[in-house]
C-alpha cells in the first residue's frame, strides 16, 4: 500500500512540475536572453559550456554532454555513432536502430512528433537535440535544457544531420573522422566496380512497393560512389515528388503496370525492419509470382539481391553497411546479355 501511495505521490509530483513550467512560460516569468543561457538552480560553469550556433540564435551547451535527449529519429544515428548513447528519444527510432547495433537499454520513450515534456523534466537531460519543427515548443524545451534546433538540408539530408549533431555534441573531430572513412570506402568501391553497371532500388514495404528517389538516403550514397542508377531513379528532391508514373506520385507505391521501371543491370529489393510481418510477406509473395515481375531483365539474369531497412537510415553507420552491400554484389563481374 505504501509502495502504492509513492507512486502516485512522485506521479503526482511530476506533473505538477510540468504544470508549474507551462504556467511559468506562459507568464514570461523565466527569460533566456538571447538564447544564449538556459534556466538552472545554480550559474553555469562557464568553462564548461561553449556556445552553439542554430536556427534559434545561440545556446550555450555543455562542452561534454551526458544526457541527450533526442527529439526526432534522423538525430539519433549521428549521435550513437559519435559515441553517444542518449538517455530519451522514441521507442520506434530506438527499435531501428538496435537492428544496427544490437539490444539497447535504458533510453526512456519521449514520443515523435510532440515529445512529452514530462518525462524530459524527470530525466534532466543536460542537452536537447530537436529540429526547426520543434520551434513552437523551444522555449518550453530551452527551460528543461539547452536546447538545439538543426535544418533539413535536401541535397544531403544525411550529412548534415551528421554535421548538426557533432557541432552540438562537440565532436566534430570525430565526425570528420567518419566522413574521410566513408569516402575512402567509396573509393575503393569505385576502383574495383563496372562503372557502366546500371544498379536499381526498389523498397519493399508492408504497405506496398516504392520507388526511392535521388535525394533519399540509399540514392545520396549511390551518387557519392558514382554508380549509374535508371533514369527516373535520378530526380532531384524537389522534382521528384512532380513525377508521375502512370499518374502516380514515385514516392508513392508502385503498381505492377510499372514494375519496368524498376530493371536495370543489378536491383537491390530493400526490405522493411518488419520482414516478419504477415502482411510484407504477402506482398513479396504476391511481387516474386507475378508475370511482369518474371519479365524484368535483371530478374531473368538472377541479378536481384535483398538487403536489409539500413539502407534506408540515416547516418554513418548505415552508409556503411550499405557500402558493404555494394563491394559484395558491384564488384562482381556482370555477364553481358
Amino acid at each position: 500500500m505504501a509502495i502504492v501511495k509513492v507512486t502516485i505521490m512522485q506521479k503526482w509530483l511530476s506533473l505538477m512540475a510540468l504544470l508549474l513550467l507551462l504556467f511559468l512560460y506562459s507568464c514570461n516569468l523565466w527569460t533566456l536572453p538571447a538564447n544564449k543561457d538556459y534556466l538552472s538552480t545554480k550559474s553555469p560553469d562557464k568553462t564548461s559550456m561553449r556556445v552553439v550556433k542554430h536556427v534559434m540564435g545561440e545556446t550555450m551547451v555543455p562542452t561534454h554532454p551526458q544526457r541527450v535527449a533526442v527529439l526526432v529519429p534522423a538525430l539519433l544515428e549521428p549521435t550513437f555513432a559519435l559515441g553517444i548513447k542518449p538517455i530519451a528519444a522514441s521507442k520506434d527510432a530506438v527499435d531501428d536502430l538496435q537492428q544496427l547495433v544490437g539490444k539497447l537499454k535504458g533510453i526512456e520513450d519521449i514520443g515523435f512528433e510532440s515529445p512529452n515534456l514530462e518525462k524530459l523534466l524527470r530525466i534532466k537531460p543536460d542537452l536537447i537535440l530537436g529540429l526547426s519543427s520543434h520551434q513552437d515548443i523551444y522555449s518550453l524545451l530551452s527551460h528543461i535544457a539547452p536546447t538545439v534546433l538543426g535544418t533539413f538540408d535536401s541535397n544531403a539530408p544525411w550529412k548534415g544531420f551528421l554535421t548538426f549533431t557533432a557541432d552540438a555534441l562537440g565532436k566534430t573531430d570525430l565526425a570528420q573522422q567518419l566522413m574521410t572513412n566513408y569516402y575512402a570506402r567509396l573509393a575503393q568501391l569505385r576502383a574495383s566496380m563496372n562503372q557502366r553497371t546500371v544498379v536499381s532500388v526498389v523498397e519493399l514495404r508492408s504497405d506496398g512497393l516504392f520507388l526511392p528517389e535521388k535525394a533519399s538516403f540509399e540514392g545520396e550514397v549511390f551518387r557519392d560512389a558514382g554508380i549509374k542508377r535508371p533514369p527516373n531513379q535520378l530526380l532531384s528532391f524537389e522534382t521528384s515528388i512532380r513525377l508521375r508514373l502512370g499518374g502516380r506520385y514515385a514516392f508513392l507505391p508502385i503498381s505492377e503496370e510499372l514494375l519496368h521501371e524498376v530493371d536495370g543491370d543489378i536491383l537491390f529489393l530493400v526490405k522493411d525492419w518488419s520482414a516478419a510481418s504477415p502482411n510484407l510477406k504477402s506482398i513479396q509473395q504476391h511481387l516474386l509470382t507475378s508475370p511482369l515481375w518474371h519479365k524484368l531483365k535483371v530478374v531473368q539474369r538472377s541479378k536481384v539481391y535483398e538487403v536489409g531497412s539500413y539502407w534506408r537510415g540515416m547516418g554513418p553507420i548505415s552508409a556503411n553497411l550499405i557500402i558493404d552491400d555494394l563491394v559484395r554484389y558491384l564488384t562482381k563481374p556482370i555477364k553481358s546479355t
